[in-house]
């Protein structure tokens, strides 16, 4: 069977830290959780046909997260079950703002390879846009194999989306970090990046400063993500496309960048590369309104239901 997209990356449980005035007590919502496995459950709820490679362990949570994907009409079926390692937890800790701090409980890098002699070629060839991302693809040992992914993909001409997803903290090789991720920019078609990936990869706060560095030195096509502030997107005429965001009751924000990354591959696989890039706009707000339904519920998909939701909230929205 063929699909619409195949994701590669990790996958975790996230323990969601639950607010209660008065209580001293650890209270807990489980989820699952990891920024490629977000993207590709918002990406099957909004009817696109999606594939996840991942590795996790047997029992409890590995069968919890199986069965999740499942129900979203996931194909599992090249998902690692690896009963000498443990599904990954993140535990969340949620601010006033709903921005969340984590605590990650991960299993080595060499543990969590997926290889690619492993995926059945059909599900290679068939696909239409590859996603990978996140610190899958900047970990020396996950690297090595996700450039081989994306080298035997590209070469059969299939798209390529980056999500670099940056976590600075948990990193100690910076330049290598760096270099790793040139790498992919250079070999991606589109890199949707936050705030944090674009100072880290460039040095600059500002947003027009930063993505003009990194135009030099990627030859994708870039879209900023800016929480609240909206999204910017970079074309190839150095014309900049700037929208607000939407503005919700947030629950938390735990999944926007990759409900958004989600919306826009939605649209990319709709009207394929050259309309996509050409009225670049109605996608960029399409992708934001599936990043702002995500932040108004607890965790990073139980927000969205389906394409009708999205289409029900823009109507809503923009009516005026």
């Amino acid at each position: 069977m063929s699909i619409d997209i195949l994701f590669l990356g990790g996958t975790s449980i996230d323990l969601i830290q639950n607010r209660q005035k008065g209580r001293s007590a650890l209270d807990f919502s489980a989820s699952i959780g990891g920024s490629i496995t977000n993207s590709c459950i918002i990406a099957a709820k909004l009817s696109l046909k999606a594939a996840l490679l991942s590795r996790i362990g047997k029992g409890l949570l590995g069968d919890f997260v199986v069965e999740l994907l499942n129900a979203c009409k996931i194909d599992t079926k090249n998902i690692i079950r690896d009963s000498n390692i443990r599904t990954p937890l993140a535990i969340a800790k949620i601010d006033k703002f709903g921005v969340a701090k984590y605590t990650f409980y991960k299993n080595p890098p060499e543990d969590s390879v997926v290889p690619l002699k492993s995926v059945p070629k059909y599900l290679l060839n068939t696909c239409k846009v590859f996603h990978v991302g996140s610190s899958y693809s900047y970990q020396k040992e996950t690297f090595e194999e996700t450039i081989k992914f994306i080298k035997y993909l590209k070469k059969i001409g299939i798209f390529i989306s980056y999500d670099p997803n940056i976590r600075p903290n948990s990193i100690t090789d910076k330049i290598s970090v760096k270099n790793r991720v040139f790498s992919i920019l250079k070999l991606a078609n589109l890199a949707k990046l936050s705030e944090i990936d674009l100072e880290y990869l460039t040095g600059h706060k500002s947003p027009e400063k930063g993505l003009n560095e990194l135009k030099k030195l990627a030859n994708c096509e870039l879209i900023l993500t800016l929480g609240s502030k909206g999204s910017i997107y970079l074309g190839h005429n150095g014309l900049l496309t700037q929208i607000p965001a939407f503005k919700v009751k947030i629950a938390d924000t735990i999944g926007a960048g990759d409900a958004f990354t989600a919306g826009l591959i939605y649209k990319l696989i709709k009207q394929g590369k050259v309309d996509f890039f050409a009225n670049i706009k109605p996608n960029m707000i399409f992708a934001s309104a599936v990043s702002a339904i995500i932040c108004t519920k607890k965790g990073a998909n139980h927000g969205l239901r389906d394409i009708k939701q999205v289409n029900s909230f823009l109507a809503k929205h923009l009516s005026g």
